[in-house]
């Protein structure tokens, strides 16, 4: 006989913690600081900021904490650490989309070893899902977006194939 196991993913019961500040930040470390004129407006922080503020934030973090494989006192002790403050938006002018950074996370503030080591991982999953729900539903930026699409409307056209 076989043991079925059942893996039930149970919803975490944590409170959404406080969105990042973007405000006062510097230059991403991916982006070429010279390349950024006006931190400020370049990189649209007050734009994402107010998005997130609208409720991009919490909803995303909502579906995250659906299939994190973190557990609530491992959310809470990264939430008190203010781990989640500290992840960055911003709009990459050379790329013309959203990117994110997460800082790096060590041992201590209540973060042990083994988090610290997944949770830098779980944090930019969290990530992409804040530019996904961002681009889908708070902010349209014209033919800018923050997700690389592996479709275009070229791929669907209806139109008739040329005649010979």
């Amino acid at each position: 006989m076989s043991d079925v196991v059942e893996l039930v993913h149970m919803v975490l019961d944590v409170e959404t913690p406080t969105q990042p500040d973007l405000t006062n930040r510097p230059v991403p470390s991916v982006l070429d600081a010279d390349a950024v004129s006006e931190p400020n407006s370049d990189l649209r922080r007050a734009e994402l900021e107010q998005a997130l503020a609208d409720g991009a934030w919490s909803e995303a973090f909502r579906e995250w904490a659906e299939y994190t494989d973190l557990t609530e006192s491992e959310i809470t002790a990264l939430a008190d650490a203010g781990r989640f403050e500290a992840l960055d938006f911003f709009w990459d002018p050379t790329e013309e989309r959203i990117r994110h950074e997460v800082p790096p996370i060590t041992p201590g503030d209540g973060i042990d070893d083994d988090v610290a080591e997944s949770a830098r991982t779980d944090l930019a999953d969290l990530c992409q899902l804040v530019i996904e729900t961002l681009d889908d539903a708070y902010l349209d930026w014209g033919a800018a977006s923050g997700v690389e699409e592996p479709w275009t409307d070229e791929t669907f056209d209806d139109q008739d194939p040329p005649e010979e």
